[in-house]
């Protein structure tokens, strides 16, 4: 997705909405791997809160994020759906009913990131946030399409699966690149300082 201003920098709220996204994802990953006494009410609640942070997420960028009107209008309904599945989730139900919720969630939002990250010219590093797209459709479809016996079994995939996308949430922010940015330029002009001495 777009993250970037008229100048072609990154826009401070569109980052940090990704940046947001990204740590709850990994923060919630965590804790459902974590978890002592895992149960359906448990992960339908983390699970929930987890898509409802995506939609939220979402549907920030989809208003403030500099997109053409089809793409955001593309991020806005799969905000909408992501909220519904929020709900769904929420609500609870079996086991293969709160993956499915799950998978589907990831994997629209894995679409639509990648899909957008194709259609974006803004960026130079498109093909990153495409491949962090590629990479939670990957994920959504895998525990979709996986039959969970357990509470474990499902706890164990999705939490790492949550792991997996707060970190690419996390890359397609720029976080590495801003990293590198910040530390760049010091480095350069300290290695102009010692070859001028």
């Amino acid at each position: 997705m777009s993250l970037t201003d008229g100048e072609g920098q990154h826009s401070g709220g569109t980052r940090q909405a990704m940046m947001i996204a990204g740590g709850a994802s990994f923060v919630l990953g965590v804790a459902i791997l974590l978890w002592p006494e895992r149960d359906e009410a448990t992960l339908a609640v983390v699970f929930g809160v987890a898509l409802l942070i995506s939609a939220l997420v979402q549907g920030f960028l989809a208003l403030w994020a500099r997109l053409g009107f089809l793409l955001r209008v593309l991020v806005l309904v799969s905000a909408v759906l992501t909220f519904v599945l929020a709900g769904l989730a929420f609500s609870g139900g079996n086991i293969e009913l709160l993956a499915l919720w799950i998978g589907l969630g990831w994997t629209v939002r894995g679409i639509v990131l990648a899909l957008v990250a194709v259609w974006d010219d803004d960026r130079a590093d498109s093909w990153v946030a495409e491949l962090c797209g590629l990479g939670t459709l990957a994920i959504g479809i895998t525990v979709i399409a996986v039959t969970f016996r357990t509470v474990t079994g499902l706890a164990t995939m999705s939490g790492a699966g949550l792991i997996v996308i707060g970190a690419l949430d996390l890359l397609a922010a720029g976080i590495v690149r801003a990293t590198r940015n910040d530390t760049g330029p010091a480095s350069t002009m300290s290695t102009q300082a010692v070859a001028e001495r």
